[in-house]
């Protein structure tokens, strides 16, 4: 009984009975589902005119529900008033209040929850109620496309309650009645339809599911009236039975999922709950997320198809040690090598951690091992520094340059630097390059990253025809190099520039300081010059991302971990064994021979007199030496189909696993039998995406054998991540569930976003895009641009 304090005449307080309204109009206990829907509907029927009458008496009713009342599938009352999942709660609830809508005709909406000693509380409203109405927009301020909708004083309140100690549930339904809220119901018929087309996207059920609202199969479901979301939900709970093995816990389901698919293996040592989890695909002859793990792969060439070989999800946020992240990532990579991973080549974009790694893992026992850096990467990030877009604090490292151009450091071929010390350590000059300098070292340096000794030097300068085609040996090239950009940085006077390059891309290995030469080059290692890579980027692991975020993961917002695993597994790993098999058997073609096919007939094209003259003359093309394509070596496979007619090009060598080789020659036109399945490891990129011997001591050593800048550190830029998970923690508290129906918090958190323009550039888009928004539904193409750029430019707005 509730009772009331307030203050007599006379200064005392006394107390007052607060009047309680305990008359109900029925109150019953239920058992089972269908005696609960039959007399709460009859009960409905008999008192419920659906006439709005503002001094009638409120309908009251109470339900208890037993602990042997079954909600849905196996889930009981008993099992949701014991358990503290306050998720399975929600399910329950929304179960009931779909009961209460099919009952009495009014909608609720859950406004809060409780908590309570004996179990949580949750308070709904109804739809129609003017308490609904009060956190709404003003109407006249909203362009609306229906009709609006009309509120009553209703007073209607729902309240469903657990109790531990009696393992029931309790409905406390209070309301005045009024006109029926629309009945948006999804029916049997349509679940069906949803159940036969789950494979097709949950937006494309709804298009098909509206052009069906006319035939006979639902004229009475009322097709018109459903919603995106209500197809989208059931077809998630029909999906979500495929990947999830425990609900309460999706890194143990993902562990689960992995073990039932016949050849995924988890890798043992890498299990670690909320950390990392690591699993390898059967091409391992050997073998993006809600918790916002980091996806790393493996992937491999093989028929000129990249196929995945291990995936690790990583998340050392919360982790408080050194060399957490390089650590495991070293881990992972040993463990692919004791089981028999041994590239020949391994591409990353500039993440030292990836390239540590790499290196303890695979450099050891491999003289023809090579690192390279992405040549996308790396021109990035040069043209971020010389253009001041990146420019760290203590970047010049005079005192490592001092180092490093010391005569006994440097070998026999770079001794040169030595005598130019002192205009190299000096402070002359520290503005910016100007945009034709930039220019020009953008495309100096690029040229030196793809020089190799296999590829010819380019000597022809318009004036004096070699005599023959030269070659140089990996000393020449690296001292041409530094020669190149010592003598443009001095003519420009930046002997601060000079330094930033030295020390990050040119610099050899030296006193047990790693080379950068060595891994940004394409020339790798000084005894490793015999091969070429063909990749030049990482832009098969970006393509990789690219398949799955766009054609699998697409209509998934921050997936669990078991449904991210369940893509990965059934999906994209499917998808390129399936692809691997069709290039094998000759029924599709690698994407890399059909450029080479589009290139070979643009060069055909380009194939006449002059370029069968020159061929000789000029650039001493080799038939035999295919080194690189162009309209001279194509010239060697046409003739002309009469005296005075074009030239007829033959048509392009049939493909086969050795046309594009590592090996000179890097087109190779003769017919061999298919490569098996023991060069597997010969090309490897690694993407952000062990033995005994593993441990965080010898990562910490090979890490800091490249010296690396404070902004380059792996481990340096994870210091402050447990302050920055407390920022995100409470920004997901605050954002979530107790925000969903408070219009003032609402407004109170994106008050604290300063610059709201620019959280949205950063960040809309990609929004956009996991749930596949971004492209037009009618015609799968872009967004069009409103004007085109040549017309944006004001000199072109008159024509």
């Amino acid at each position: 009984m509730n009772v009331t304090l307030s203050k007599a005449p006379d200064g005392r307080e006394k107390s007052i009975r607060a009047t309680k309204r305990t008359s109900y109009g029925l109150d019953e206990q239920f058992e089972s589902h269908d005696d609960f829907i039959e007399i709460i509907l009859s009960f409905m029927e008999q008192h419920d005119s659906h006439a709005f009458d503002a001094d009638a008496h409120s309908l009251r009713f109470r339900a208890t529900l037993a602990e042997c009342f079954v909600i849905e599938n196996d889930v009981s009352v008993g099992s949701c008033a014991q358990t503290n999942d306050q998720s399975l709660q929600k399910r329950a609830i929304k179960c009931f209040r779909n009961d209460i809508f099919d009952c009495t005709g009014y909608y609720f909406h859950l406004r809060r929850c409780n908590e309570r000693v004996d179990g949580p509380r949750f308070s709904m409203t109804c739809s129609r109620s003017n308490e609904r109405r009060t956190g709404e927009r003003d109407p006249s301020s909203v362009q609306r496309y229906t009709t609006s909708r009309e509120f009553f004083e209703c007073h209607g309140d729902l309240h469903i309650s657990f109790s531990k100690s009696n393992r029931s549930a309790t409905i406390i339904y209070d309301h005045k009645c009024h006109a029926e809220a629309p009945k948006f119901r999804i029916t049997e018929e349509i679940q069906q339809y949803i159940k036969a087309q789950q494979l097709l996207a949950p937006r494309q059920i709804y298009q098909n599911l509206i052009q069906l609202a006319d035939t006979p199969q639902f004229a009475k479901t009322d097709l018109h009236t459903i919603t995106r979301q209500q197809v989208y939900n059931v077809w998630l709970l029909l999906a979500k039975r495929k990947w999830e093995r425990d609900g309460t816990d999706d890194f143990r389901s993902a562990q689960l999922l992995v073990g039932e698919h016949s050849g995924f293996q988890l890798i043992p040592r890498l299990q670690e709950p909320g950390v990392s989890l690591a699993f390898a695909t059967p091409y391992s002859t050997f073998g993006t997320n809600r918790h916002g793990y980091e996806l790393y792969c493996v992937i491999t060439e093989y028929d000129l198809v990249s196929i995945p070989l291990s995936y690790l999800l990583l998340d050392t946020r919360g982790v408080q040690e050194v060399g957490k992240r390089g650590s495991r990532l070293t881990t992972w990579l040993m463990a692919l090598r004791d089981a028999g991973l041994k590239p020949g080549v391994v591409h990353t974009d500039k993440d030292f951690a990836e390239v540590t790694a790499a290196a303890i893992a695979f450099k050891r026992e491999n003289p023809g091992y090579k690192h390279h850096l992405c040549l996308w990467h790396s021109l990035r990030a040069i043209d971020q520094h010389i253009t001041g877009k990146a420019c760290p604090s203590g970047s010049d490292t005079i005192e490592n340059a001092r180092s490093s151009i010391r005569s006994s450091a440097l070998p026999s071929y770079l001794r040169f630097l030595s005598e130019e010390a002192d205009w190299i350590l000096s402070k002359e000059h520290t503005k910016l390059c100007t945009s034709e300098q930039a220019g020009n070292i953008r495309s100096m340096v690029k040229r030196h990253l793809l020089r190799h000794p296999i590829l010819p030097k380019v000597v022809y300068d318009n004036t004096i025809a070699p005599q023959a085609l030269v070659f140089e040996t990996y000393e020449d090239i690296h001292a041409s190099s530094v020669r190149e950009l010592l003598d443009y940085c001095k003519s420009i006077g930046q002997p601060k520039l000079f330094r930033y390059f030295w020390n990050n891309w040119y610099r050899p290995e030296y006193g047990g300081i790693g080379s950068r030469w060595e891994i940004a080059s394409l020339c790798g290692r000084p005894d490793s010059d015999t091969t070429i890579p063909i990749s030049r980027t990482t832009m098969r692991i970006e393509s990789h991302w690219r398949i799955l975020k766009k054609d699998y993961a697409s209509r998934f917002v921050r997936p669990r971990l078991d449904v991210l695993c369940y893509i990965v597994i059934t999906g994209l790993v499917r998808s390129r064994i399936h692809r691997q098999r069709q290039v094998q058997l000759g029924r599709e073609k690698p994407s890399s021979y059909k450029d080479f096919v589009q290139l070979w007939r643009k060069c055909a094209e380009a194939v006449d007199n002059s370029a069968i003259l020159k061929r000789a003359e000029i650039y001493h093309t080799d038939k035999d030496k295919w080194v690189y394509i162009c309209k001279h070596l194509v010239s060697f496979y046409s003739s002309r189909s009469d005296n005075n007619g074009p030239f007829v090009v033959r048509l392009p060598p049939t493909f086969n696993p050795e046309l594009f080789q590592e090996r000179w020659p890097l087109v190779k036109f003769n017919e061999h039998e298919l490569i098996g399945p023991d060069i597997i490891g010969q090309g490897v990129e690694l993407n952000d995406c062990a033995d005994e011997e593993t441990n965080s001591l010898t990562y910490a050593e090979e890490l800091a054998s490249l010296q690396l800048l404070p902004a380059e550190d792996p481990e340096g830029a994870e210091e402050d991540d447990e302050e920055a998970m407390e920022i995100l923690r409470v920004m997901h508290w605050a954002s979530g569930e107790q925000c969903k129906f408070n219009p003032r918090m609402q407004r109170n958190i994106c008050s604290f976003i300063a610059n709201k323009k620019a959280f949205l550039a950063q960040f809309k888009r990609p929004y956009e895009e996991a749930l596949g928004h971004s492209r037009s539904i009618a015609d799968n193409t872009m967004r069009k641009a409103p004007r085109t750029y040549f017309h944006m430019r004001p000199q072109n707005q008159s024509r």
